[in-house]
């Protein structure tokens, strides 16, 4: 009679010690000791008793030699090498014995050939089940003991940080000799490019990449990976995904959230607190820059929004964006600004959001109206302006860093360049390769010449800064020249209201008559109080008391009373 010999052992059973070399010591004996003929012995490592027969590599192979009647019986350790789950260890031993095979565990008394064998089977099954949950549970509750003491568990660290000899997560400021940084701060300059300067998440990319930064397949050599689908070779290049995991990373700024990955049901989700590498502020705003980089991206838009990204729904705090509705006879412009939240799923709650939608030629000039007013008259703003200039005077030493780096960059392109001609002459390269790879240094000088103009007129406009604008009054003049100007455009409104406006809040509210109306709030980067819209009610009402009297256009189907019904008579009189 010839035998087959299944072995398996499963990560949670190499942790209680278990390999495969036992079960298989273990059959070679009992073969010899019962003179059975190995036909063959199947072998898995590292394979979770979950998995069906039919999907593991040498559960496959096994199947088809039983299809082929190349062996009479299979024996195994344990029934629980066949599965662990009841039902994927009664569905194996079904599916073979279709076949014609008998299954024998050599440790275990049963036969499937009579009523007992099989309800024995049953049993043993259950309690593989059984045993297994146990083990899985008492895991779980090692696991979370060690994460609410703020031990590291596994799993890839966040770039900017290694694990420690006693398995905490520590910021990593070994310096990376080709670039004079370390990952820490290239982590800092990411934060710093999206917060404090705007970029995109391309943007960053083009930056770090020509800075030569190593990505974490390149600093933890894993170019080439051993698990998975994907076995190419990896670019090891800087991609927007990866960017924006990163400024999303509450990590970070110092909280982790162990167990927030995790495939099972009702998981707890651990908060523990970790080293920083930045802090609360310049997290929050990098989010904000995410959220408004993707508003600003706004293709194919047959209207420019002065206030796109800016004005903020205080029903459902999402964002309001610009749509352009069909126009109207009694309507010249059908631009709209409509929060996020109106639409399904948007809102933070149940529902869609309520707000009314603005009209953008009405909202944008009263905005606008009340910048030229805060210009005129700043208040006590004057102070916070001149501590934003003295914050921006002491980012110049980074921006420098940077240059520096960009320069050494592209000095060492010539070493690069004549590495590729010596290959040629070696002749281990031929001419196609010898042009890509010339053309590919070309244009990566190129690419740097181009940041390092970026960054002259960076240093270019910031000097000028310090030159011309020694106190706010001055660079509170140079606005009203722009606000003063005859021609002016719309890029120079855009400019003003982006270097002076917060937020824009806008508040939904319902008269006794169940006429909904818009209550507006502007708040400016250096004024600590809100101003609200009680000075372009009169305004507001007068066009309102106009309107009304055109008795063929009925109320409700007016756009305009969105905002403008709102004001009530109270309002007026105070």
């Amino acid at each position: 009679m010839k035998v087959a010999v299944y072995g398996r052992v499963s990560t949670e059973d190499q942790k209680e010690r278990s390999t495969i070399e036992n079960q298989v010591t273990f059959a070679k004996k009992y073969c010899d000791l019962h003179e059975l003929d190995i036909f063959k012995i199947y072998k898995e490592e590292g394979i979770s008793g979950t998995i069906p027969l039919n999907e593991r590599d040498e559960g496959k192979k096994l199947i088809e030699a039983a299809k082929n009647k190349e062996f009479d019986t299979l024996l195994v350790y344990k029934l629980d090498r066949l599965g662990r789950s009841a039902r994927i260890t009664l569905n194996s031993i079904y599916e073979l014995e279709s076949y014609g095979l008998k299954i024998k565990s050599m440790t275990e008394p049963f036969d499937t050939s009579n009523p007992s064998g099989r309800f024995m089977i049953t049993m043993l099954a259950g309690v593989a089940d059984l045993e297994r949950e146990t083990i899985l549970e008492r895991m779980w509750h090692g696991a979370n003991r060690a994460a609410r003491d703020g031990k590291w568990l596994g799993g890839i660290v966040p770039y900017g940080y290694f694990v420690n000899d006693d398995k905490y997560l520590e910021i990593n400021n070994n310096i990376i000799e080709d670039i004079n940084m370390s990952e820490a701060d290239v982590i800092r300059l990411i934060f710093e490019l999206v917060a404090n300067k705007g970029y995109s998440t391309i943007k960053v990319c083009d930056y770090l990449n020509l800075l030569k930064a190593p990505t974490s397949y390149i600093k933890d050599s894993r170019v080439k990976l051993s698990k998975g689908k994907r076995k190419e070779a990896t670019a090891g290049i800087w991609r927007p995904n990866a960017v924006r995991r990163i400024i999303i990373n509450k990590t970070y700024m110092g909280i982790h959230e162990y167990g927030k990955r995790s495939k099972k049901e009702n998981r707890e989700i651990i908060t523990r607190h970790v080293q920083a590498i930045v802090d609360n502020e310049v997290w929050e705003k990098a989010q904000e820059t995410l959220k408004s980089n993707q508003i600003e991206s706004m293709r194919n838009s047959t209207r420019e929004y002065l206030l796109r990204s800016l004005i903020k729904c205080s029903n459902c705090g999402c964002t309001f964006t610009g749509v352009n509705y069909r126009k109207r006879k009694d309507r010249k412009d059908g631009a709209y600004y409509v929060c996020c939240g109106k639409q399904n799923y948007k809102g933070p709650f149940n529902g869609k959001c309520s707000a009314k939608n603005l009209p953008a030629a009405w909202v944008e000039n009263y905005v606008w109206d009340d910048v030229v007013n805060f210009i005129k008259h700043p208040g006590e703003a004057i102070n916070q302006l001149e501590d934003n200039l003295e914050i921006k005077k002491s980012e110049k030493a980074n921006i420098i860093k940077q240059r520096e780096q960009l320069l050494y960059n592209i000095e060492n392109k010539d070493n690069e360049k004549q590495s590729i001609l010596d290959l040629y002459r070696s002749k281990l390269i031929n001419n196609k390769d010898l042009e890509i790879q010339l053309n590919k240094i070309a244009e990566e000088i190129n690419q740097s010449e181009i940041l390092i103009k970026e960054i002259d007129k960076d240093l270019q406009s910031q000097n000028s800064i310090e030159a011309k604008f020694d106190s706010v009054e001055e660079l509170l003049s140079s606005l009203r020249l722009i606000i003063n100007k005859e021609d002016i455009t719309f890029e120079d409104k855009r400019y003003v209201i982006l270097s002076l406006v917060d937020e824009v809040k806008v508040t939904t509210l319902e008269d006794d008559l169940k006429h909904k109306y818009a209550k507006i709030d502007i708040s400016y980067k250096f004024d600590a109080k809100k101003r609200g819209n009680v000075k372009s009610i009169k305004r507001t009402l007068a066009l309102v008391a106009i309107m009304l009297q055109i008795k063929s256009v009925r109320v409700q189907h007016m756009r305009e009373k969105d905002i403008l019904v709102s004001f009530q008579i109270p309002f007026l009189i105070a």
